[in-house]
């Protein structure tokens, strides 16, 4: 039988000739409280992409997804999507690992629809996308596809549609 994904992260030993780094740096997965100063880092992909796909890789990987969501996350910024963001994929990723949906989650909306990683000049991607979108986006006004909450498992890769 193949192994898993999160099996052979937690199983990897090198092997006579690999390259070993002299130095391993660890990091902690990163948590839900831990999202909103990353968020706001202008990078030109757009500044939600890489910490919430990285969030996504973390609670896929992760024994203990519950401690990931416990503290709620913190912006008293003006980008009233940041929130919401971050709300809607802790709702879905919580939905389906069957874990407690933090009563945090609740209390973020956007104001108006928003297509999650979609340009404004993108418009009919941004509907191909709002109809596609997770069931839980419609709560949230924050379109997301589901299949993004796939991140970091061996299901990533297959098509999306």
């Amino acid at each position: 039988m193949a192994m898993t994904t999160k099996e052979a992260v937690r199983n990897y030993q090198p092997r006579p000739g690999d390259y070993v780094p002299r130095r391993v740096v660890t990091r902690k997965d990163l948590t839900a409280a831990d999202l909103p100063p990353l968020m706001v880092v202008p990078d030109p992909r757009g500044s939600y992409r890489y910490p919430l796909l990285q969030f996504i890789v973390d609670w896929n990987l992760s024994d203990d997804q519950a401690r990931l969501v416990a503290e709620p996350p913190v912006y008293d910024g003006d980008d009233p999507v940041l929130l919401p963001a971050i709300a809607v994929v802790v709702h879905a990723l919580a939905e389906r690992a069957g874990i407690p949906i933090p009563g945090w989650v609740f209390e973020h909306r956007a104001p108006t629809d928003v297509a999650l990683f979609v340009p404004d000049y993108m418009p009919k991607y941004a509907e191909w996308l709002k109809r596609r979108s997770h069931p839980l986006s419609n709560y949230h006004r924050v379109h997301i596809h589901p299949r993004m909450l796939d991140k970091g498992t061996d299901d990533w890769w297959l098509p999306w549609d």
